[in-house]
């Protein structure tokens, strides 16, 4: 459709366009259309559909137009080149700021789209000398200022486009800020040398050779990742102290000249002119603050670092970086105080400076009521991921040079690398990094203030939503509580392990580290051996080098161990309950899930201490069937007895499961683990632990007479013939031990049935014979009870099974005292119960 200035054409054209007010929209846009472009309403259609405030754009086209001098020109391009419509509706939909760049110098958008590269940063060398070209033309320091500022105009306006038309990475365009402001750097102290060599001449070391001077980038512009509102963090260095040459008209100090030096660069970059500014300058990080010399030599930086750095002042250097002025100088104080900024060995008391450091921001913006739409200091902001990942720089950079890396999404890729961060936090810190920082940029865009909150009003959170690419406010803050809230999960479990007091954990499981300052914890904790003990606890914490650990296995370890120490700690013998518990742990498949049980209920390791210090015999059970750890992660189940019938049920369930062999086994140590257990937590007293023991061994034999039965109807036949099992002694009593053995008599029905061809005697002798190998015998599992049964009528001599008759006739007639005695404890406990209580 051909779409003229005719209004009716107009309106029906961009009809769906939603014009807030859209008779003065209709008005200019067919103004635009009058000379009947082919394409132009086409092309402005298209872009129009994307904007977030439509009727802004035309307005902010018309003031573009009216500032051209060649108005027909851009408009001819806009009609034959879709993508010089949209950038330029790009900037005036994006940035206030950009357009009213591009308002006062309309040949700029030429500029950009004939010559301009925004597929790439530009070099910092690149630019630097296109700056020093256009400099060159100048010979008075406020003009080369001014010029510099005209620069900055027209990189800020590339740089911007590159954002938001060309769509760069957050990587590539905060790089490219930060070439501009060491582009800038470097000019500001090449004229403010040239402006102050007339009057001071050159400033001397007492050598007689030329002092140089360095500009330290710190925070964002040190990280290479400045933002488009950043201030620019700075400190001032010198050499040596010493005087001017006398070519100049007056001789000064060095300290004097330099500190005029520095204040020429201040000036250069960031005062306020009609032409604008360069960058803001912050001072503040230098040593002393601002009660500090503008300009310090080096061996006062050096010692103000040795006897006054504060904690806060290791996370500021560790993005230092000589920016301008002599590189190696810089380079000598960076280098100086990377034993300051990484210490092998970073103690809780620096740590917990930063943490109230922060806490002290955070409390400022909560105040303020920001705490959730600050996305730069709110919770789970911009912040938060730097923090993460900045103490786990400081932490250990000592050890691992490559964490010295000044720039975050690189520092966040090495600790992912190094298995600091699990991969999968690794992954998410840097998306939501460079998601917040995209978020940052197009609110500091728009009118290239510092601005860091959200918009509050609901409509103009719209508008930034549209401009991010979200249909509304409310879909953006879904993503945005999303993402802040998982960075706030890493930030707090990290706080939880690292920021509890328990730094010297880090050193003490570090291969990397000697381990003397853990070593010297565990000796003050009571440990005989600290390097032994060492050794046992990097292996519980990085397993073999056959089985190594995962990072989360490791992670979860860490998380506990300050408890697990404690309660070693707590316990006798330290060193030898921790060598008898990585005995238990060694024998774990997988200890994620016990390290993880640990994490989560630190209490437990108490018990399992007191396990491994109290029991041997319990400490085997564990050695041999780590999975009874089952029993830990349910404390409540140690509260009560277990009944017979449980105990008879999971039996069962035992017995049908792949390996029946096993069943009663596993029954035995499971609930001997769980009797030892009570006992150690004073759930039980002696009786009732006699009482819970004697349960079990009658379930246990149960099991064994049934397996027996089995056997000897296999290979005689079934029998009728009624059989039971009597006690007597301890397991008789209901009083036995962990060691106790069981006193038994087997006795037969001498009327019932039995298979054809089988004496009585011989049928009865197997069943016991076979129930006591059931019982007795060794597996590979172990042995279940040792079998006493001499109590039987006339002991070893005697038949292995007798009669109900017989055996009453012999405590009858032949029976003598001490096995009268014996028989006060007996009881029916196995076989066809009826009968045997008979």
């Amino acid at each position: 459709m051909a779409v003229q200035g005719n209004p009716a054409d107009v309106s029906t054209y961009f009809s769906s366009i939603p014009f807030q007010e859209r008779a003065q929209a209709e008005q200019r846009l067919a103004a635009l259309l009058e000379s009947d472009r082919a394409g132009l309403a086409d092309n402005l259609l298209f872009c129009l559909e994307k904007t977030a405030e439509p009727d802004r754009v035309l307005v902010s086209l018309e003031r573009f137009l009216e500032a051209a001098t060649g108005s027909q020109t851009h408009l001819g391009l806009m009609a034959a080149a879709p993508r010089y419509t949209q950038l330029l509706i790009e900037i005036f939909d994006q940035s206030h700021f950009l357009t009213e760049i591009v308002c006062r110098n309309p040949a700029y958008t030429l500029w950009l789209w004939e010559e301009a590269d925004l597929n790439r940063a530009v070099p910092v060398e690149e630019m630097s000398a296109e700056l020093r070209d256009q400099l060159a033309a100048f010979d008075d320091f406020r003009a080369q200022c001014q010029s510099m500022r005209r620069f900055k105009r027209r990189e800020i306006l590339r740089i911007g486009v590159r954002d938001i038309y060309a769509h760069a990475s957050v990587a590539s365009v905060t790089e490219d800020l930060s070439n501009l402001a060491d582009a800038a750097l470097q000019a500001a102290v090449q004229i403010g040398q040239h402006d102050l060599a007339p009057r001071f001449g050159r400033p001397l070391a007492p050598s007689g050779e030329e002092a140089t001077f360095a500009v330290i980038a710190m925070g964002k512009l040190g990280g290479r990742e400045l933002n488009f509102s950043s201030d620019i963090d700075l400190l001032f260095l010198y050499s040596e102290d010493g005087e001017t040459s006398d070519e100049g008209a007056k001789q000064i100090s060095n300290a004097e000249y330099f500190s005029k030096l520095g204040e020429r660069i201040i000036f250069a970059i960031s005062e306020q002119t009609d032409e604008g500014r360069v960058f803001r300058v912050d001072m503040r990080l230098r040593p002393f603050g601002r009660m500090g010399a503008l300009a310090a030599p080096l061996g006062n930086c050096l010692d103000y670092y040795e006897h006054f750095g504060r904690a806060w002042e290791r996370q500021a250097l560790i993005k230092a970086r000589t920016a301008a002025g002599d590189i190696a100088l810089g380079n000598r104080l960076i280098e100086a105080t990377r034993p300051f900024v990484f210490p092998r060995y970073f103690d809780d008391e620096t740590l917990e400076d930063i943490q109230e450091t922060k806490r002290q921001m955070e409390a400022q913006i909560a105040e303020r009521g920001e705490t959730d739409i600050e996305v730069k200091l709110g919770r789970g902001g911009i912040r938060d991921i730097e923090f993460t990942v900045q103490i786990l720089q400081l932490l250990n950079g000592g050890k691992v040079p490559a964490l010295r890396t000044r720039n975050s999404l690189e520092a966040i890729n090495i600790l992912g690398q190094e298995q600091l961060l699990t991969p999968f936090e690794a992954t998410e810190l840097a998306a939501n990094y460079v998601f917040l920082r995209q978020v940052e940029h197009r609110l500091q865009i728009e009118g290239s203030q510092q601005i860091h909150v959200l918009p509050s009003a609901p409509e103009a959170l719209d508008v930034l939503a549209r401009r991010l690419g979200y249909q509304n406010g409310e879909s953006f803050m879904t993503v945005y509580r999303d993402k802040t809230e998982a960075n706030r999960k890493i930030l707090e479990r990290f706080l939880a392990s690292e920021g509890s007091g328990n730094l010297w954990i880090s050193d003490l499981l570090n291969r990397a580290s000697d381990g003397d300052v853990g070593k010297g914890r565990l000796e003050a904790l009571g440990f005989h051996d600290p390097r032994r003990a060492r050794e046992e606890f990097l292996l519980l914490c990085n397993g073999t080098q056959e089985r190594p650990h995962s990072l989360h296995v490791r992670q979860q370890f860490y998380s506990f161990a300050p408890v697990l120490i404690r309660s070693l700690a707590d316990s006798t013998r330290p060193d030898e309950n921790l060598m008898r518990l990585g005995q238990v742990f060694a024998r774990l498949r997988a200890p994620g899930p016990i390290f993880e049980l640990l994490r989560l209920q630190p209490e437990l390791s108490d018990l399992l201490v007191k396990v491994v210090a109290n029991s041997e015999f319990l400490s085997g059970i564990l050695i041999r069937e780590p999975g009874l750890f089952d029993l830990f992660s349910t404390p409540s189940a140690l509260e009560e007895p277990s009944p017979r019938e449980s105990l008879e049920r999971e039996m069962a369930l035992l017995e049908n499961a792949v390996d029946a062999q096993a069943a009663p086994y596993r029954l035995r140590d499971g609930e001997l683990l769980h009797i030892g257990l009570r006992e150690l937590l004073e759930k039980n007293d002696v009786i009732e632990v006699g009482h819970e023991l004697s349960t079990l061994a009658e379930v246990i034999l149960g099991h064994a007479v049934r397996v027996a039965r089995t056997e000897v109807a296999r290979r005689f036949g079934p029998a009728e013939a009624a059989f039971g099992v009597l006690t007597l002694g301890k397991l008789g009593g209901r009083e036995m031990g962990y060691g106790s053995d069981l006193d038994l008599l087997f006795v037969f029905d001498p009327d019932g049935a039995i298979p054809e061809g089988t004496s009585r005697i011989e049928y009865f002798t197997a069943l016991a014979a076979a129930t006591i190998r059931v019982l007795k015998e060794p597996t590979r599992y172990g042995r279940l009870y040792d079998i006493d049964a001499r109590l039987r009528p006339e002991g070893k001599k005697g038949m292995l099974t007798v009669s109900g008759p017989r055996l009453a006739e012999y405590y009858r007639k032949q029976a003598q005292a001490w096995e009268h005695l014996a028989l006060m404890k007996v009881r029916a406990v196995g076989g066809d119960t009826g009968f045997a209580e008979a």
